[in-house]
């Protein structure tokens, strides 16, 4: 007995997104297999949950504003490539042009027996350096909730914000990258 195969063609369909390939069969000729050509991904543009603020500065760079407790990473081209709610002091540090100068992965203040998490130092303070970090811990347990991001504090001078967005900081600036303090 013996198996007569028909040969079928088939031409690649771009509406389908298919391409031919062939397969040997045992004893037969090629047999014509569609296969699954994968979409393009689209990209998507990012929207900052805050417009980005008139006379921030140009270039890559961390802005943030005092006035309304927020941070934006901005990117080439004035892109925002990520922005958040913080809390800082609503007085400190003043406004003006400030540089990464140094990051720690775990830092503490042990006046205050505080430990944090993804320090990026971009000022100095009246008594201490001032800079980007996780929201500090003291005997373990945070001293303040997620929740209230986005208020002011009149403690210190750094500015706090969650895990993901500090470890984000962290990684995303340089030693150098410029930071802009708005009112």
């Amino acid at each position: 007995m013996s198996l007569a195969l028909a040969a079928s063609t088939s031409i690649a369909d771009a509406s389908t997104s298919t391409r031919i390939s062939t397969r040997s069969m045992a004893g037969g000729s090629p047999t014509p297999t569609p296969t699954p050509v994968p979409a393009p991904i689209p990209k998507v543009k990012y929207v900052p949950f805050k417009p980005l603020p008139a006379d921030s500065g140009t270039g890559p760079r961390v802005v943030y504003s005092r006035h309304l407790m927020h941070v934006w990473l901005v990117a080439r081209f004035n892109v925002v490539v990520r922005d958040f709610a913080v809390t800082g002091r609503p007085d400190w540090p003043r406004p003006g042009k400030y540089h990464v100068y140094s990051k720690n992965r775990h830092t503490s203040n042990p006046h205050y027996n505080l430990t944090f998490n993804f320090m990026t130092r971009f000022a100095y303070g009246r008594h201490a350096r001032i800079g980007f970090h996780t929201i500090p811990k003291r005997n373990g347990h945070y001293i303040q909730p997620v929740s209230t991001l986005g208020q002011p504090l009149g403690l210190g001078g750094c500015v706090r914000m969650t895990i993901v967005n500090a470890r984000f900081i962290y990684y995303w600036t340089k030693i150098g990258t410029r930071v802009f303090v708005l009112r």
